[in-house]
């Protein structure tokens, strides 16, 4: 991509705020699945508005980031191909960018 260089000190920072950005958001993942994971269905249906099916996807989509985290982090493997934005996709209006 013609926005690189072969600069040292460039790719570094790139490559360091990339590395951030991953563990920065994973650990949101990781703080959201707890959350989310202490509230009871009924509670986001009576008080969120949401219906069963749309938190279905809700849980699987963070719950399938979750997983992925443990990958990342090292704490788990998966033992077949997956792909992680399955339920992801379904909570963005865009889909996935690839």
């Amino acid at each position: 991509m013609a926005i690189y260089a072969l600069d040292k000190a460039q790719n570094n920072a790139v490559a360091s705020g990339l590395c951030h950005d991953v563990d920065r958001l994973l650990l949101r993942i990781q703080q959201y699945k707890a959350w989310l994971d202490t509230v009871p269905d009924a509670d986001f249906i009576a008080q969120g508005g949401y219906v069963q099916a749309d938190l279905n996807t809700l849980r699987s989509a963070i719950g399938d980031m979750d997983q992925l985290r443990s990958v990342y982090q090292g704490a788990s493997a998966v033992a077949t191909p997956k792909d992680f934005r399955t339920f992801a996709k379904l909570m963005y209006p865009y889909g996935s960018l690839v």
